[in-house]
């Protein structure tokens, strides 16, 4: 399973939210060859960390997912590619929180975030009915009790 962090945060922290970036890396090694069943092979989760200036440019989108093979164009990088039994949504974290904390309080703020994120996946039971939601979420808290962040 193909899992990443996609992070949209304001220029006010973007040193501070670089470590995103490894963070998402780093997941995607640890689940890239673990397999939760056919209907998700890939979940995008858009991490959004904004200051009040920036809030009405970045809200919370409505999840989505995509079964069958689809061409998708990125909206920021313009390159096409295919996605199939994608998963993707979006988390919201405090920006006051997030500026005023130490990169370690950040990190275990991301990781409850996420960990606590997983709801949405419950909540797409309709469409998403082979996907091992109790395993995923186990050897993710696994992970991240590992890397101590929870």
């Amino acid at each position: 399973m193909k899992l990443a962090l996609v992070r949209f945060t304001s220029i006010e922290i973007s040193n501070e939210s670089e470590f995103i970036n490894d963070f998402s890396d780093k997941l995607k090694q640890h689940f890239e060859n673990r397999n939760y069943g056919k209907d998700i092979r890939e979940l995008v989760i858009g991490v959004i960390c904004v200051s009040a200036n920036y809030e009405p440019f970045f809200k919370v989108r409505k999840p989505g997912y995509i079964k069958d093979k689809k061409k998708i164009i990125s909206q920021y990088t313009k390159v096409e590619y295919n996605v199939e039994r994608l998963l993707e949504y979006d988390i919201k974290l405090d920006f006051e929180t997030f500026k005023n904390g130490t990169e370690a309080e950040c990190r275990r703020l991301l990781a409850k975030e996420i960990l606590n994120s997983l709801s949405v996946v419950e909540s797409m039971k309709s469409k998403i009915k082979d996907f091992d939601l109790e395993k995923f979420k186990a050897d993710l808290e696994s992970y991240l009790k590992e890397q101590k962040l929870v």
